[in-house]
């Protein structure tokens, strides 16, 4: 089958997670035979003869929009006659849908549409981004209660497919990589991975571990790491200098993903204290490294922990709330172990990559009836 996917960024050029999924996504695709052409402004050489990069061009002072519209609209008439199909990753913050309905209606571009949330943002052009899903051959959601809310909102039965991709554990050791990374093998680690803006709840983690106070936080040796770079770091890294906690808490930026196993495996709980998710990949990655985790009990968090089972759940924003479950961890060792050894069972018996590359490839001949 011959795909066009348009992934304005994708890895290794951005490192959120719908990127990288794109990337294994679309490296997977190809090595099952298929042959891609990824829409990109990312420059990055894919050495492979079934993946075709094909420019997008990047915005223009002044004609953001207009530069990205008519960049879509070219290309994919060049590729019109090339592609069985076009496959739109999309959250509700895109600008897509008015070039790729164009190009559906000028060259009969058939196109599916998977969504990644952003949010869920209300539409800023309702019309034509119910256009846009109407004339979607399909549409996948990355998580239940995104297909529940874009169920509403456009009126069609949408397919759930999580967005996995091929984790792997590292084989260097924790005690190497203590060493390798400035720990002390004693050190209790903390780690927090992702953009550090306000949707992600970044600022909400490091109110709690500094409200853990430096007396419990020195005895108990703990260290609060966040992987990953956004708006929010140079305020929070002002505040911990401010507070004088910056011996126990460090930005490491960010990091290739080929080593972000091993920020799992230097780790012993893994915090995500988003406002929002979909299906949060680093979440699941915590949980397949076997990780002791707390969420914020939120949908697309929620339906992965099970409060008290596989990890814990603490309020959306309530830093004591989130400060308490981290002590709880922190205190009972044994519990951290249980909960994180829960969650990799969780894991291995519900997520599988290539179940779910067979799921988009089941669902392309489906659509396009080949």
């Amino acid at each position: 089958m011959k795909i066009a996917v348009i992934s304005h960024h994708i890895y290794p050029c951005s490192y959120g997670g719908l990127e990288i999924f794109n990337y294994y996504f679309i490296k997977e695709l190809a090595a099952q035979g298929h042959k891609i052409w990824v829409i990109t402004c990312c420059n990055h050489d894919w050495n492979d003869i079934s993946i075709h990069r094909v420019k997008l061009w990047r915005e223009l002072p002044g004609l953001t929009i207009l530069s990205i519209y008519l960049s879509i609209i070219l290309n994919l008439m060049k590729l019109k006659d090339e592609v069985d199909l076009v496959h739109i990753p999309y959250t509700s913050n895109d600008l897509l849908a008015f070039p790729i309905l164009l190009c559906n209606r000028l060259f009969d571009l058939p196109y599916i549409i998977t969504i990644h949330g952003g949010g869920m943002l209300e539409w800023k052009s309702k019309m034509i981004d119910q256009l846009f899903f109407k004339h979607a051959k399909g549409i996948v959601a990355v998580s239940e209660i995104i297909r529940k809310k874009y169920e509403k909102r456009v009126g069609r039965k949408i397919k759930v497919i999580p967005p996995l991709i091929p984790f792997v554990e590292t084989k260097i050791s924790k005690d190497e990589l203590r060493i390798q990374y400035g720990f002390n093998n004693d050190d209790m680690i903390i780690l927090s991975l992702g953009s550090i803006k306000k949707i992600k709840g970044s600022n909400i983690l490091l109110e709690a571990f500094l409200n853990l106070g430096k007396k419990y936080i020195e005895e108990n040796n703990l260290r609060l790491i966040f992987v990953g770079d956004g708006v929010m770091r140079d305020k929070l890294e002002k505040k911990i200098v401010e507070n004088n906690f910056d011996q126990y808490v460090r930005f490491l930026g960010f990091v290739p993903h080929e080593k972000v196993p091993e920020m799992y495996k230097l780790a012993d709980i893994y915090v995500i204290p988003s406002l929002f998710e979909g299906k949060p990949i680093s979440l699941l990655e915590a949980m397949f490294n076997g990780l002791a985790v707390i969420g914020t009990n939120v949908n697309g968090i929620s339906s992965l922990i099970k409060h008290n089972e596989n990890g814990f759940l603490f309020e959306m924003g309530d830093v004591d709330d989130l400060k308490n479950k981290i002590s709880v961890l922190v205190d009972d060792n044994a519990l951290a172990n249980k909960l994180g050894s829960s969650a990799k069972n969780d894991y291995s018996k519900g997520y599988i990559f290539q179940n779910m590359i067979s799921d988009h490839i089941k669902l392309y001949y489906e659509v396009i009836d080949l």
